[in-house]
């Protein structure tokens, strides 16, 4: 299972709801928890631990898709976003299990296949349910199909010509589930790490760049913006890789923002969502859109994240979060390193200015 990506089994589904760190929840040897009696050795000594993940009412969560790659980001930040991407690549590949790493030894190349150190396990819910119902496509019903909502839902609402594609809906019994992650004791640090960053910022599924598969995990550090920080450098620097490996900071402020007001329920919130990345994204012009990603000639996600925040007494809060990168090489379509800047110089602008957003600071 690759952690880093946060992708589960189609039979189980992405949408998880990961149990809180409870009072049961401290570090246990896996055999308490019933892991396989075939654990790798390099999982000894090893902890189980328990984490509350769940998916923010009202929403619901198309199984395609998956949670962007946040443990690379925590190992940049840990390594002070300096190294290089095949030293980081070999580190995840020993760590979540890989078939494709060898090294020279005598000239020769030798492999260096193994299996992940890290375990993942869905228990049963409290209702004895073992895996997600699955709904469809109607699930995006409480959202208004009209044109000024059609960026949230473009691709997701059913057409007559196209059957449903699976959903989850992040209500009731369908919203949580358990989850069990067990690793050497070694791998910790930097894995809890990466369930913060997957707290603060972390969606799963289609168009979950955009607000949907919001997710909530319940033990998980809740970061500061000064903590966030670890984690940002200048625009400039981000914009130097082709991947999004961390952060913005601009005018040394976080290039993070959160909404002024709270909102009662999901859709609400995807509303607002709805139209204000609409307004983000056409601020640029059509020369300069392809910053905030594109769907064709080699697909870029956008590196502009914006997520469902839920609130301690319950109410939501949107968040957006700039992680920008340049366009990789090999894509069609290419902006100029000062097209580049002069885009996520008018998005941070736009934002700033935005009546309903405001950065994090702190």
């Amino acid at each position: 299972m690759n952690f880093s990506s946060f992708q589960m089994p189609a039979a189980d589904a992405p949408g998880l709801a990961i149990l809180p760190k409870g009072a049961g929840s401290h570090a246990e040897p896996d055999a308490a928890r019933s892991f396989p009696a075939s654990f790798p050795p390099a999982c000894a000594p090893s902890q189980t631990q328990h984490w509350g993940l769940s998916l923010v009412p009202g929403q619901q969560l198309m199984a395609a898709g998956s949670q962007g790659p946040l443990w690379r980001v925590a190992c940049a930040a840990e390594r002070k976003f300096a190294g290089s991407v095949e030293d980081m690549r070999r580190e995840e590949g020993l760590l979540f299990g890989n078939a494709w790493l060898s090294h020279l030894k005598h000239g020769k190349p030798i492999h260096d296949h193994c299996q992940s150190r890290v375990r993942l396990r869905l228990l049963l819910s409290s209702d004895g349910t073992k895996s997600w119902a699955f709904g469809t496509q109607g699930g995006v019903s409480p959202l208004s199909t009209g044109l000024d909502t059609s960026y949230a839902w473009f691709g997701l609402i059913k057409r007559k010509e196209l059957p449903d594609r699976s959903g989850i809906k992040a209500d009731g019994a369908e919203s949580s589930r358990q989850l069990s992650i067990a690793a050497p004791e070694t791998d910790w640090p930097q894995l809890e790490k990466a369930l913060a960053l997957m707290n603060a910022f972390g969606t799963l599924g289609s168009r979950s760049r955009g607000g949907w598969g919001s997710l909530h995990i319940d033990g998980a550090a809740h970061l500061s913006a000064s903590e966030m920080k670890f984690y940002a450098r200048p625009l400039s620097e981000c914009l130097k890789a082709d991947w999004a490996m961390s952060l913005a900071l601009a005018g040394g402020r976080l290039c993070v923002w959160h909404s002024k007001e709270s909102f009662k329920t999901w859709s609400e919130a995807m509303t607002l969502v709805a139209t204000e990345r609409r307004h983000v994204r056409t601020t640029l012009g059509k020369d300069l859109r392809i910053a905030l990603g594109f769907a064709e000639s080699g697909r870029m996600p956008s590196p502009l994240r914006w997520k469902m925040v839920k609130r301690p007494e319950g109410r939501l809060q949107i968040r957006i979060a700039a992680m920008p990168h340049a366009i990789a090489a090999d894509a069609k379509k290419q902006l100029s390193d000062v097209q580049l800047q002069s885009a996520w110089k008018t998005v941070i602008a736009t934002l700033d200015g935005n009546k309903h957003f405001k950065r994090m600071e702190g």
